[in-house]
């Protein structure tokens, strides 16, 4: 990747100096295909997730302007990769904040990277402490925990509801009034 690498530190002061407002997108990382679905359906599928994701990164850039920086977990599959492909299209800046495991995969297309620790999920804190908003579509353990560490925190958490996952299994929650649901 041509991403600039930043230590967590060293972004927070970054960002502060900027004003950027993060946007965490969380969701599958992996193949569509564990979805069960095949043929036209998962293209319709994955279509759907593309067009929820689409419209959520318009409203935060109209909410943000160009202050808006979208992070994610760095890999270039599932729900990650539709994130950042569509902030490329949209010209909205991108970022991984990720452990250093993933960068040995493919990645999506990002200006900035943080990477924290080895393993996957080592890098949990960080991105929701650099985060000011999150948006989840999917996603298992790791994004519902983020999840819920966001809301812990105060910061706004939107889910995308109707692909299944850690989203949908927050909407269910009657506990968490100040949860944002989308219909996908």
């Amino acid at each position: 990747t041509e991403a600039v690498l930043y230590a967590p530190a060293s972004f927070a002061a970054y960002k502060q100096a900027q004003g950027f407002v993060i946007l965490g997108i969380m969701g599958y990382a992996g193949s569509w295909r564990r979805t069960g679905k095949t043929g036209d359906a998962l293209k319709a599928h994955v279509a759907a997730a593309q067009a929820a994701l689409k419209a959520e990164l318009l409203a935060a850039r109209e909410r943000h302007g160009a202050k808006l920086v979208m992070a994610s977990g760095a890999t270039n599959n599932g729900v990650l990769a539709q994130a950042y492909s569509l902030c490329a299209e949209l010209g909205i800046l991108a970022m991984g904040i990720t452990s250093g495991r993933a960068l040995a995969y493919s990645v999506g297309a990002m200006n900035f990277v943080v990477p924290v620790g080895s393993r996957f999920g080592d890098e949990s804190e960080v991105f929701v402490g650099l985060c000011d908003e999150f948006l989840v579509l999917g996603g298992g353990p790791q994004s519902l925990a983020e999840a819920e560490a966001g809301l812990a925190q105060g910061k706004p958490v939107r889910v995308i509801t109707g692909f299944g996952g850690a989203a949908d299994a927050l909407a269910m929650r009657e506990d968490l009034p100040q949860l944002l649901r989308i219909p996908g």
